[in-house]
């Protein structure tokens, strides 16, 4: 019985830290559209100000009048004026 128990127990533990996080990672990363990761360039010259208004990590905006686009100075929040 207590070598049965020696098996288990590292089983167990590569299973719950290892496996079960990795297929759940998967699951989650799963449920976001390619589409979503696609921003377009900003057209236009953004100053030091609007440099600071950064998008999030989901390329998503606070402000929603706002897009996400990106510039020399990174991923940023501006109204994207293509006239």
């Amino acid at each position: 019985m207590v070598g049965i128990m020696k098996l288990c127990i590292p089983l167990l533990v590569t299973f719950f830290c290892v496996v079960l996080p990795s297929v759940l990672g998967a699951w989650k990363k799963s449920c976001v559209s390619r589409d979503d990761l696609l921003i377009e360039e900003c057209w236009g010259q953004p100053n030091v100000e609007e440099c600071t208004r950064k998008c999030s990590k989901t390329l998503k905006c606070e402000d929603r009048t706002k897009t996400c686009c990106w510039t020399y100075c990174g991923n940023i929040c501006w109204e994207n004026d293509k006239s």
